[in-house]
């Protein structure tokens, strides 16, 4: 009963969490595009900020986010390094289909010359509970597991800025959009809340009854 009365009550948090993070992303959203240099800037979480960027596309190491699903598929993330004034910035130009195959990689090709992208900021979080980055094979592109961008940074001798960014205009590329800033809407943790109350309530009710039976069975022997 403790336990899962905790874990509604941090259903519960969770849910005030999205709600927090909705009305950020809902207020950000509507300012305008900022540069890199005016977001290094800034001390708070910069997620989600509008920002426009300019540089070129590293074309020879492009990079496949695995196991990426939109509308019920499976694809990859295209990720490249956009090389700029401020800094070396991954971005995420969007999905593309995998291939019948598991050995066969879908073909990447990356504009040339000087790009202005739009988008919005993100912050990869690294799993711990996954510990290959990496195929096997040396070819580019190259699979990866997750944008660990420490991981990243080792494997493309390359320093990056400290987040991301999420083109807007994935189209523009001939990928699809995937993005989700928060993948379970508040709704939802308020109604796993209510479902690890009701258990705990259960228990409570099974406990009682179990109780009385248990004491009435004496006094009847007796």
């Amino acid at each position: 009963m403790g336990v899962m009365t905790w874990l509604g009550f941090w259903q519960l948090d969770r849910a005030e969490q999205k709600q927090q993070r909705a009305k950020q992303i809902e207020h950000r959203q509507q300012q305008r595009y900022s540069s890199l240099s005016e977001l290094l800037r800034l001390d708070s979480d910069i997620r989600d900020f509008p920002l426009q960027v300019t540089g070129r596309l590293d074309q020879e190491r492009p990079l496949l986010w695995d196991n990426r699903i939109y509308e019920g598929q499976v694809g990859y993330e295209v990720l490249a390094v956009l090389m700029t004034s401020e800094g070396n910035l991954l971005v995420n130009l969007g999905w593309t289909p995998a291939p019948k195959y598991r050995s066969a990689l879908p073909d990447v090709e990356l504009p040339d010359g000087l790009l202005t992208l739009q988008g919005v900021v993100t912050q990869p979080q690294s799993n711990p509970m996954i510990r290959e980055n990496e195929t096997l094979n040396r070819q580019w592109p190259r699979r990866i597991q997750q944008p660990d961008l420490e991981k990243l940074e080792s494997m493309l001798s390359v320093s990056l800025l400290p987040f991301a960014l999420q083109v807007s205009d994935t189209s523009a590329f001939g990928y699809s959009n995937n993005w989700k800033p928060v993948v379970m809407p508040a709704q939802k943790h308020y109604g796993y809340a209510v479902q690890w109350f009701g258990l705990a309530l259960a228990c409570m009710v099974i406990f009682v009854v179990a109780l009385y039976k248990k004491k009435k069975g004496k006094v009847d022997e007796a």
